[in-house]
């Protein structure tokens, strides 16, 4: 059967990329796409022509997930529904198109167009997950359910589908692996590692590119690691990949994320769950559950407010605000953007591409004494002057 791959006319705010574009584990959604049509044994076709299969320009999943569309379908016009499941209630949220109905979440645009006029029919397709706790402080709820999904069903419209489709990649990867296949690579790890311990079985399961500089003292677990990445002394990369030429400083901790080509993790920070675009630089912040833009800059002191204790949090998309279905989430900053020193984010904001943000000058210590009086030195309107009670 063949496949048409519909335009949304969709960017990606605040980037402004399409679709296509979005980089997942470091390669473009259209080329996920791509991989996609030909596991599931179809043909792109550039125009609607029935019968076909159509999914929006938006869509990531994979192949066995359009098999089972088709297979589904009987030939007859149908609608792709996702099965009840974690990972759905962690990714069905912000996406315009997609219905909760009882057996799910139904994705109106991913469908089987057949030519007749007989009414479509629903196909049930199971992300087929495995689910862990990821156990939290009781003041976080004490644990939230992390689902792995081997096959993924997304469509991707807001910048926080960046993230889970991230999240999702690594998992489906993982997952496909053939199970005779990852019990010989474990094993083949326990061997090299010389020990059962978890933890030196994770750092022999790494896949280390060519030109790799890693300082002895620097400790990568579980990880991907391109061509000429340099981690420093004392840096951790835990469930991580990272493009090629990428820098980890010393003392940084990068724990599930994906690092673009070219980007770099300053001193002492500390990365969630965040993707970087290629030539980003996260300098000295602590940044969780955020996506920095290509060859965007934060320098140290910007933090992101990346919890609600009260409510879900809400983004814009098209004009409304939309539950994101969970209280953690951090900041997106566009492309070829700078943030300047001591500025706090509330979650789930978006810094717009080019944007240079700093503080009120009035805040910043412009001017200072030449001769220090006695007793304290406040600052005010920029200048620092002798306190008085």
């Amino acid at each position: 059967m063949n496949v048409y791959i519909e335009p949304t006319e969709r960017r990606i705010a605040p980037f402004g990329d399409a679709p296509a574009d979005v980089p997942i584990a470091n390669r473009p959604l259209s080329e996920w796409q791509a991989e996609m049509i030909a596991d599931a044994g179809l043909t792109r076709i550039d125009a609607l022509t029935a019968p076909c299969v159509v999914v929006p320009d938006t869509l990531f999943a994979t192949g066995d997930v359009l098999r089972a569309l088709v297979d589904g379908s009987a030939g007859k016009n149908a609608t792709l529904v996702l099965a009840s499941s974690r990972f759905g209630e962690n990714t069905t949220h912000v996406q315009p198109g997609v219905v909760a109905v009882e057996a799910g979440w139904r994705f109106e645009t991913v469908r089987v167009v057949s030519g007749g006029d007989e009414p479509s029919i629903d196909v049930v397709v199971d992300p087929d997950e495995d689910t862990f706790e990821l156990p939290l402080p009781k003041q976080f709820g004490g644990s939230t359910t992390i689902a792995l999904p081997k096959n993924p069903v997304m469509t991707l419209h807001h910048w926080v589908h960046i993230l889970w489709a991230n999240q999702a990649a690594g998992s489906s990867e993982l997952r496909r692996v053939p199970r005779w296949l990852g019990i010989l690579r474990v094993i083949w790890a326990v061997i090299r590692a010389r020990s059962i311990n978890k933890w030196k079985v994770l750092t022999k399961l790494n896949t280390i590119g060519k030109g790799c500089d890693i300082h002895p003292t620097a400790v990568v677990e579980g990880s991907t690691l391109g061509d000429n990445v340099t981690i420093g002394p004392y840096a951790r990369v835990l469930f991580s990949r990272l493009g090629d030429n990428v820098t980890v400083m010393s003392g940084a901790e990068v724990e599930a994320c994906t690092l673009g080509d070219g980007s770099a993790v300053a001193q002492r920070s500390g990365l969630r769950m965040c993707v970087l675009y290629p030539g980003a630089f996260a300098s000295q912040v602590q940044f969780q559950f955020g996506v920095l833009g290509e060859d965007a800059l934060t320098v140290p002191g910007t933090f992101s407010i990346d919890h609600n204790f009260d409510r879900n949090i809400r983004v814009p998309l098209d004009g409304k605000l939309w539950d994101l279905g969970t209280r953690f989430m951090g900041l997106a900053i566009g492309h070829r953007s700078k943030v300047a020193t001591g500025l706090w984010f509330a979650s789930g904001r978006s810094i717009p591409n080019d944007a240079f943000v700093i503080r009120d000058p009035s805040e910043v210590v412009h001017k200072i004494p030449e001769v220090a009086p006695e007793g304290p030195l406040v600052l005010r309107d920029g200048e620092l002057v002798p306190w008085k009670a």
